[in-house]
């Protein structure tokens, strides 16, 4: 049986050209069909109408088409941000999403730009293997004339490489578009081979004819020229000098849903069935990979820090009203903690926004999560040695009981006042300061309930410190100099002299450490967090997760939640789909 496409063409770059309604689009799409149909791997970037999703349904939309995995865009299998390019093109590159389409309608001014520069270059480093890449409206990433963004240069930058040294990587490129006098000459002039329809436009026409005089013979190019603005819908041209194929063509009828066409009622297409796709294999490949991008961006970034903002000011003023029942800390100590989250904030800060500054090149702008990360050391540190007032405990059930799958939907200890987590009964001893004080009792904590020697991460929790900051691992520096503790690869342990400067534990149970796990968290995340905790040892479904905590299953929100809690090593994700609060949060 004859193809459609003659497969001499596919091993190379394809243009497909022609105005609005002349079958471009039909043609890129019967394409893909006959690409994915010969199981190659194909990702489609379709940046303004989503034009591409009725690949997933059959012609008469009544049955499963094609099977895409949709990000972004309204019929996205999953939610997309501007900022989480670096992440998808990893993925995509990899092979760990074989069939994918990208829809960008959604993105703001400029985001189509930021997604492809970094998808572009991931896409570039991670590549394996032959990936068809069809560029749909191609002049929207690599534009002849500028209109601006600041993206704008870069994705022209990485467009013309992927056309130019792609090739010796895998990528087969289908540009498609309807305004070449927009497109960059390096697109253009990179396709072996010209797909060409109805092209009214004589400034339109003008790239089209050169490129047709220097990849194909007079005649071919006169009886082409002849014919740009006359031909029927569907019908076009097929120039390839690298094929030596010189054909006009009426191209079949799509197998899939066209959901491209014109429309001539108000069908919003609601009852077309599409492709079924696996929701938690999705969540599995993906992770948190595009929440946490979304979470890393700066505008987000500044929503989270005036919230932060907002909470620890209420929470400020909550407590200044519970003075009259609950006694302040003393001001020396405050002092203490207070200097000590300052440190933490600056170091963590820092140490953050140096790295991502450097593994992005940009400057100090991704430099903005370090600093989110500083401030939040800062002001829990400071909000930690303020007692809550008693009101702020919530109503629930006793103390989970480690390891025992009957109890495992019972309510996590109902948390309080944060009086729980280690803290020095001596201002400092020894030249020992309230700081390094607070992480040798930390230590002392878990040798207290059988824990020698002791997980840096554990530790952490214990003394208030975040896994991920470096201030632990500076008061564990200090405690080395003093001869107070040992180190071996990720664990600490007191000496004799470390024992004896330690001060003796008041916390003990189960209750007190998910108390000061829990504190190392806000309120959101917290209520996240009981959840994963009570029903341990078993695994927790997300779906579960967002309906208990009253998120939507589909938005990224729970994702930033649970990725938060995951840094502090509370919980990580067991299975493809479900999560797990850590097994040491549960000592025998």
């Amino acid at each position: 049986m004859k193809l459609a496409i003659p497969p001499a063409i596919l091993t190379q770059h394809v243009a497909v050209i022609g105005k609005t309604g002349s079958g471009k689009t039909s043609t890129a799409k019967l394409m893909v069909e006959q690409i994915a149909g010969s199981d190659f791997r194909v990702c489609i970037l379709d940046p303004i109408k989503s034009d591409w999703w009725g690949i997933t349904s059959s012609a008469d939309g009544k049955h499963a088409g094609l099977p895409f995995t949709i990000l972004g865009g309204p019929r996205g299998h999953v939610p997309l941000h501007s900022s989480s390019g670096k992440a998808i093109g990893e993925i995509v590159g990899t092979g760990k999403l074989p069939l994918s389409i990208i829809d960008m309608a959604d993105f703001e001014a400029g985001g189509i730009q930021r997604f492809f520069v970094d998808f572009a270059e991931a896409l570039f480093k991670s590549a394996r293997g032959v990936l068809y890449l069809v560029i749909e409206e191609a002049h929207e990433f690599a534009p002849k004339e500028r209109s601006g963004f600041g993206a704008e240069n870069m994705a022209i930058h990485w467009a013309k490489k992927l056309a130019t040294g792609g090739r010796s990587k895998g990528f087969r490129l289908i540009v498609a578009t309807q305004r070449v006098q927009a497109l960059h000459n390096t697109l253009l002039g990179s396709c072996d081979t010209l797909i060409e329809h109805r092209l009214t436009a004589p400034a339109d026409q003008e790239p089209i004819k050169k490129w047709l005089l220097a990849n194909a013979p007079k005649e071919t190019a006169k009886a082409v020229t002849a014919e740009l603005s006359s031909m029927p819908t569907g019908t076009a041209w097929i120039v390839s000098g690298e094929a030596q194929i010189f054909e006009r063509v009426q191209f079949p009828r799509i197998k899939t849903f066209d959901n491209s066409r014109t429309p001539d009622s108000d069908d919003d297409f609601g009852d077309v069935k599409t492709a079924p796709v696996d929701k938690n294999q999705l969540t599995a490949i993906i992770g948190d990979a595009v929440a946490v991008a979304k979470a890393n961006d700066p505008a987000e970034l500044k929503k989270q820090i005036e919230t932060l903002r907002r909470e620890m000011s209420q929470k400020s003023a909550s407590n200044e009203a519970a003075k009259s029942v609950v006694t302040e800390p003393d001001p020396e100590t405050l002092e203490a903690v207070r200097a000590e989250g300052e440190l933490a904030g600056f170091e963590s800060g820092f140490a953050d926004g140096i790295r991502q500054a450097t593994e992005t090149g940009l400057g100090l702008i991704p430099g903005i999560q370090g600093a989110l990360d500083g401030l939040g050391a800062a002001l829990r540190a400071i909000a930690a040695a303020r007692p809550a007032p008693a009101s702020h405990a919530r109503p629930l059930a006793p103390a989970h009981s480690a390891r025992n799958s009957s109890q495992a939907n019972q309510a996590p200890p109902a948390p309080t006042a944060r009086t729980a987590r280690p803290r020095p009964a001596r201002a400092s001893a020894g030249g020992v300061s309230p700081a390094l004080q607070r992480t040798i009792d930390a230590i002392a904590f878990w040798n207290h309930i059988g824990t020698d020697p002791v997980p840096r991460d554990q530790a952490c929790v214990v003394a208030g410190y975040s896994p991920k900051a470096s201030t632990f691992g500076v008061r564990v520096a200090e405690a080395l100099k003093l001869g107070l503790v040992e180190t071996s690869p990720g664990c600490v342990a007191l000496t004799a002299a470390g024992r004896e400067a330690a001060n003796s534990p008041t916390a003990s149970t189960k209750n007190d450490l998910f108390l000061m796990a829990r504190g190392l968290l806000s309120g959101k995340e917290a209520e996240v967090f009981d959840v994963i905790y009570r029903a341990y040892p078993n695994e927790v479904s997300r779906d579960r997760l967002a309906d208990e905590t009253g998120y939507s299953r589909t938005a990224s929100t729970l994702g930033v939640r649970f990725a938060e809690i995951a840094k502090f090593g509370l919980a990580a994700t067991a299975s493809p789909g479900h999560v797990k609060a850590s097994d040491w949060l549960f000592p025998r």
